[in-house]
């Protein structure tokens, strides 16, 4: 029996959105099998969907500096190994802390279950389901809403 992967960003339930961001990516599939290991084609499909989900948002700019610090790290970590100057070790805890700062962002992030519930009294009716969402409407909710407070 052949294993249904969901199809894109637009059907992948959010429950499921939030799992695969979590690290198990079994939940690409459309009716995932606890037993069973991750896979190399959950691997795939759900790399093509993440691509959609690039495609369709692009890359935040919060994103964007998160990967210039790991990269800025990765380089100072190369360059300690090859001169091992213990001044590459104080720029290194440096890119470190940055990191953890922004990983940790000081509270001022919001879970997804926090952000449906602030978008449901946005929205003046009952909570949004994260088991019957799909992760497009969820984002373009998200998307709507910052439009919104810009806006006040």
């Amino acid at each position: 029996m052949r294993v249904k992967y969901w199809e894109s960003i637009s059907d992948i339930i959010l429950d499921n959105w939030m799992k695969c961001t979590d690290g198990d990516l079994r939940f690409v599939r459309i009716k995932p099998d606890l037993e069973s290991e991750e896979t190399e084609e959950d691997k795939n499909e759900w790399y093509r969907i993440y691509d959609q989900y690039i495609i369709k948002y692009k890359l935040s700019a919060m994103y964007l500096k998160l990967l210039k610090t790991l990269q800025k790290k990765a380089l100072l970590e190369l360059e300690f190994v090859k001169t091992r100057e213990q001044f590459k070790l104080t720029q290194l805890s440096i890119e470190e802390e940055k990191l953890r700062m922004m990983l940790n962002n000081k509270g001022n992030s919001m879970t997804i279950e926090e952000c449906l519930i602030h978008l449901s009294r946005w929205l003046g009716g009952s909570l949004l389901n994260k088991k019957t969402l799909t992760a497009e409407q969820y984002f373009d909710l998200i998307n709507e809403y910052g439009k919104f407070n810009k806006t006040k």
